[in-house]
């Protein structure tokens, strides 16, 4: 009889968007979209965000829902509220970008994570998709600004307050998309901050940080180092893991 060898499943990439495909210009300036959101759906002002009160509050690269919910409960919006207008909150953050867009561009490509894009969409073996903790209009907005078409496939900020539990989303909905289901160990995360690591470790997944985030200092993994750190998405190492040529 003749032995059948099974078709090996394809790895899932998963790409976050701020400081690993996209590059804020503006940082300080495209935050206080929550500042604006919150006002233009709840009528509270929240008072302008600094980038010291952004650090103290440790925001960098967690989940806009947690950031938003962490900031309206302060001036009274109720839970249930909150939930049931996030999308009204997410058209309203697209407004305030397209508010101040005349000021200058907002977000700039980082180049090597496009050629990265591009091989993965490119390669039959590999399947991809985002995982960011933006809201999922916030992401569009912010790939287009930089030169990136959509994903079809990613789990988005608005579904969880929390990078763990987004990653959870992960292999059910991918599940469902792709029509296939993945092991843990067949899914790479590719991010910039502490978050992506406890994201990947929370589902069992590979992580790759590369060094091109915001506020991120590589100390800051230390205790929890991820498989693979990279200063470009273009390193030697990451095409290897990926089973790409560069």
């Amino acid at each position: 009889m003749k032995h059948v060898v099974p078709q090996k499943s394809k790895k899932l990439v998963l790409f976050d968007i701020d400081g690993t495909l996209v590059q804020p210009l503006r940082p300080v300036d495209a935050i206080q979209r929550f500042r604006y959101a919150i006002q233009k759906v709840f009528g509270e002002d929240i008072g302008p965000i600094t980038e010291e009160r952004w650090k103290k509050k440790r925001y960098n690269g967690t989940v806009d829902r947690y950031i938003l919910w962490d900031l309206a409960s302060q001036v009274g919006v109720k839970r249930d509220a909150f939930i049931d207008r996030i999308g009204e909150i997410g058209d309203a953050c697209v407004e305030y970008f397209d508010s101040i867009a005349s000021k200058g561009p907002l977000y700039g490509m980082i180049p090597d994570g496009k050629r990265l894009v591009d091989a993965v969409i490119a390669a039959t073996h590999l399947s991809e998709g985002v995982l960011t903790g933006n809201l999922g209009q916030g992401a569009s907005y912010k790939l287009h600004a930089a030169g990136y078409q959509d994903f079809s496939f990613g789990v988005y900020g608005h579904e969880a307050d929390n990078r763990e539990d987004l990653a959870r989303l992960v292999l059910p909905k991918a599940e469902v998309y792709f029509g296939q289901q993945f092991m843990p160990s067949d899914i790479v995360i590719i991010g910039d901050t502490i978050n992506d690591v406890e994201c990947a470790r929370a589902i069992g997944a590979q992580v790759v940080i590369v060094a091109t985030g915001w506020n991120v200092e590589k100390s800051e993994f230390t205790a929890s180092p991820p498989d693979l750190h990279v200063d470009t998405l273009v390193d030697e190492q990451l095409f290897k893991l990926l089973g790409l040529h560069t």
